[in-house]
């Protein structure tokens, strides 16, 4: 990409650290084998995931654990957008709502909103709206690009994505490998959303986080490295919040029907 390539050189470094501090085998391997909630947080606390884990009470509830982990994705996102030239930064931030999708997806749909989600600094406004003003709700707020999501057929995904577009500046060069990536992560859902009730997904996020890891290493010092870089740190607290919510579960009470 020519000479601009050298805005990208305090982002590359920071990357490049940080994708050499994801966890190894052998640490998700010590993961799975720490059956205890208690023991799991404190050997997170010790290892390279502690920043995701170093506020979470000794025996949290799942949706305590969920909402720190959003709260932590938030700071995350902004850390990397802070490293980014600056004409990248608002599209590096939108990705700060990529937790949220699921969720706004479910609610775009008509669903019934859960308890958590009526606690929820973000989601609690939507919530409290009619469901058919959910959508319209958003206009005054920082998801306002979403709103179209919420139309019919609801795709909240397809709009958060349509936005994040909109947000790259005009540089061609760039644009490429940052298509390439938005594809590789289609043809993910895809697989996903075709596979049967019964299947594991572990294959198919293993296949996802070797691409997302070889679109990082081929393209650096360039946006495309960063947003790979975030898409593998979604993947890596993914994988944590279901450690953790499993152990969660596993700990709670049980409520007599």
């Amino acid at each position: 990409m020519g000479a601009p390539d050298l805005a990208y050189a305090f982002s590359q470094a920071r990357l490049q650290a940080r994708f050499g501090m994801r966890p190894a085998a052998s640490e998700w391997q010590h993961i799975a084998a720490t059956r205890d909630l208690g023991a799991l947080l404190q050997l997170l606390r010790d290892g390279s995931l502690a920043r995701w884990t170093e506020r979470l009470a000794t025996r949290p509830a799942i949706h305590e654990i969920e909402r720190r982990l959003r709260e932590e994705w938030t700071v995350a996102v902004d850390e990397v957008a802070g490293w980014q030239p600056e004409p990248w930064r608002p599209a590096t931030r939108w990705m700060r709502w990529i937790p949220y999708l699921p969720s706004l997806q479910k609610l775009a749909r008509g669903g019934r909103a859960p308890a958590w989600m009526r606690a929820d600094p973000v989601l609690g406004p939507i919530v409290a709206r009619e469901p058919r003003e959910r959508g319209p709700g958003l206009a005054r707020t920082p998801l306002a690009p979403l709103s179209r999501g919420f139309g019919r057929p609801a795709d909240v995904h397809g709009a958060w994505v349509k936005h994040w577009q909109s947000l790259w500046p005009d540089s061609g060069p760039a644009r490429a490998p940052l298509e390439r990536l938005l594809r590789t992560l289609r043809a993910h859902r895809t697989r996903i959303a075709a596979a049967p009730p019964e299947a594991r997904s572990t294959d198919t996020l293993e296949s996802l986080d070797r691409q997302l890891g070889l679109l990082f290493r081929r393209n650096p010092l360039s946006p495309a490295a960063c947003a790979a870089y975030l898409c593998l740190l979604a993947l890596d607290v993914r994988r944590l919040r279901g450690a953790l919510a499993v152990r969660a579960l596993r700990d709670a009470p049980v409520v007599p029907p």
